[in-house]
């Protein structure tokens, strides 16, 4: 019986010595909850980089999958570690975000020692990702976004100017074409009828790429001049999903990622493509917590 105990408890032991040594594809773990959404902490774990000088650009995303998963690689002195990203929704307003670390060089003999002491691959861990949490939780008081409706956003007559770039890009992109279209419009003496909105008509989540309608609405009219940059349409009226952003218009797409959750946890099948209409003009500066925006989703027909 004593016999048949210890073979057990030796099977145990070379299995689990297997999985810790050959298997286990990673070296540390450390997990923290944040109430972003799942979209906003993938957005900013992509823009890692954007938080340092252009001489120090320490992280590589290997891989990735919107708005879950993220494999990247950090620079540390002379040394990598490997990072793997795992964001998912705990409820309604938790994200628990976990991050498997990896000493690409060392592993093995990190994995002999993590057990026993607090190595300095531990140590550069836990301050990486907590500096991460740091940021995150500062962030969380750069915005607001309020509860969500359902609306209709109205079909809009608009002079426009068709956009592409980084979603980071977004707002630059903006400032610096307002003028051209509000050129077209003052030259042309068009009437100005709302607020300017963005419609997004291609978004690549996986590239963080998108390309959008720069609109401001105007009175109908038989004809309009022509222009080679500036054009007019008629946008569709959408029911949607609707939510108030507040906030600098460069992080509006925290609003995107609140909208795409909701859906998901409501079963509303959405067409992830966003419309934003600017309530304030930026250009005045003040609080940028007094900034609004109206943002949609489009509910799929």
């Amino acid at each position: 019986m004593k016999k048949t105990s210890l073979y057990i408890i030796l099977i145990i032991a070379v299995f689990t010595a297997s999985w810790y040594f050959l298997i286990k594809d990673y070296d540390y773990k450390v997990t923290f909850k944040t109430t972003h959404a799942p979209g906003t902490v993938y957005s900013t774990l992509i823009g890692w980089n954007n938080w340092e000088p252009n001489s120090t650009q320490a992280v590589t995303t290997i891989s990735k999958k919107p708005f879950s998963e993220i494999e990247q690689n950090l620079k540390v002195s002379d040394s990598i570690i490997n990072i793997k990203w795992s964001i998912h929704k705990e409820s309604d307003s938790i994200t628990k975000v976990t991050a498997l670390l990896k000493d690409t060089e060392h592993s093995f003999i990190q994995k002999l020692k993590v057990p026993f002491t607090k190595t300095d691959f531990v140590k550069r861990s836990i301050n990486t990702v907590s500096k991460i949490r740091k940021g995150l939780k500062i962030h969380e008081e750069e915005y607001k976004v309020s509860s969500v409706t359902k609306e209709v956003f109205p079909a809009q007559n608009c002079a426009y100017i068709t956009l592409s770039g980084k979603l980071n890009e977004k707002a630059k992109l903006m400032m610096t074409h307002t003028i051209d279209v509000m050129n077209y419009i003052r030259n042309n003496e068009l009437q100005l009828t709302g607020h300017p909105f963005l419609e997004v008509t291609n978004w690549n989540q996986k590239e963080d790429i998108m390309t959008f309608d720069f609109c401001f609405p105007i009175a109908k009219q038989d004809s309009y001049p022509k222009s080679e940059m500036v054009k007019i349409k008629t946008s569709d009226k959408k029911e949607a999903i609707k939510t108030m952003f507040n906030g600098n218009y460069r992080i509006s797409d925290r609003a995107w990622f609140s909208l795409i959750d909701y859906a998901k946890n409501k079963n509303i099948a959405i067409n992830e493509l966003p419309i934003e209409v600017f309530l304030n003009d930026p250009h005045s500066g003040g609080n940028e917590l007094e900034w609004e925006a109206e943002v949609f989703m489009p509910i799929k027909k």
